[in-house]
């Protein structure tokens, strides 16, 4: 194989490369960038499964660590700051082993002048 033809070949391979992804991706529907929505899953009544307590999300781990301190004075020791995937942090309890749990300790922390949701755990 000459010199020009190997570089030609070459070419040609990166050229099918930065095309041929993006038509692949594009023809997919195009990538997907998670939305609030993928970020926040509210619990409702008689769903199971892995259950979170959210305390509320901030755009900074500062202003999260804020959230924790004040959800920690209230009695949530086991709170913690988690990413929520969409660029936030979250504040958390984990514990909730039933929806009926879960809404019971948001209602309470609400007189403790939280709010606080139920949401289903991300996945994974």
């Amino acid at each position: 194989m000459r010199r020009s033809t190997a570089r030609l070949a070459a070419a040609a391979i990166v050229v099918v490369a930065l095309v041929g992804y993006p038509a692949v991706v594009l023809a997919g529907g195009g990538a997907h960038f998670p939305s609030a929505d993928d970020c926040v899953r509210v619990a409702k009544s008689g769903d199971t499964g892995d259950l979170d307590l959210v305390f509320g999300r901030r755009d900074t781990p500062a202003a999260a660590e804020q959230l924790l301190e004040q959800v920690k004075r209230v009695g949530y020791r086991d709170a913690v700051v988690e990413e929520d995937g969409c660029l936030r942090w979250k504040v958390v309890y984990t514990g909730i082993e039933s929806y009926q749990q879960g809404a019971s300790s948001a209602a309470e922390a609400r007189g403790a002048g939280l709010s606080p949701q139920v949401e289903l755990a991300p996945p994974g």
